[in-house]
């Protein structure tokens, strides 16, 4: 379980120089383009993504929802057990059935670092400047059969990632980094596949997710995509512990 958590963060190549006169911020506008436009990304306050899960020769479901600021809460059904995990923005916690826990918990500090970059409800290149976040472009590769622009993302807190845009698409392809949790440092990787309109703005409908050296991945395949449904902030805080009446 604790690869579920991890890989929830939570999914050959060649290296050239950049084409003449592409630069980060051409790069990023274009993204923002092909995802619909920065006016419909703002647009959206909140999101509910459910779907289908795969971690080795598990099979189960998931339910991510994402609330504006920095709200997130995810749940992952495997043998009817549930595992939940969700930040309001300023605090993180947890029910982990899968370690004999009923009660939630704070999260780890790391756990909660990871919760919060998740939470960012626009991602990392959205904004880059105002969040803190440097971006460097450091040249073009290839991924599969397509071209990408490979972009160095430290975040505002020093981590550095790695994000692959297609160079005909402008979306997003991949993401690479390293994950800290519980003093283990260890790479990561997820691609996003199958991208779809969902009301006029673009979502992958498949993320694939591994962390190259160990064994086993994730596959998620989302079924829905909601876009500003009502999500009541209770969704996110922690709740009392089980068969405590206290109100």
């Amino acid at each position: 379980m604790k690869r579920v958590i991890a890989l929830l963060i939570t999914v050959a190549f060649w290296t050239s120089l950049p084409l003449p006169g592409q630069t980060v911020e051409e790069i990023i506008a274009k993204s923002i383009d092909a995802r619909g436009g920065i006016r419909k990304i703002k647009s959206v306050q909140s999101q509910r993504l459910s779907g289908h899960i795969s971690l080795g020769d598990a099979q189960g479901t998931i339910l991510i929802e994402k609330k504006r600021p920095g709200k997130l809460r995810e749940e992952i059904t495997l043998k009817e057990k549930t595992l939940i995990r969700a930040t309001n923005g300023k605090t993180g916690w947890m029910i982990n059935p899968f370690s004999g826990g009923k009660d939630p918990e704070p999260l780890s500090a790391d756990d909660f670092r990871l919760m919060t970059q998740q939470a960012d409800f626009d991602r990392p290149l959205v904004d880059y400047k105002t969040k803190g976040n440097q971006v460097e472009l450091v040249g073009r590769e290839k991924l599969d059969d397509k071209e990408v622009y490979k972009l160095k993302v430290t975040l505002k807190d020093g981590q550095i990632r790695y994000d692959y845009v297609g160079v005909a698409s402008s979306l997003e392809l991949k993401w690479e980094g390293r994950v800290v949790r519980n003093g283990s440092d260890f790479p990561a990787e997820s691609f996003f596949r199958d991208y779809r309109s969902v009301d006029g703005l673009i979502y992958p409908f498949v993320i694939e997710s591994d962390s190259p050296g160990n064994a086993g991945a994730q596959k998620i395949i989302f079924d829905k995509v909601e876009l500003n449904p009502p999500l009541d902030d209770t969704r996110f805080e922690q709740p009392a512990p089980a068969g405590d009446d206290h109100k």
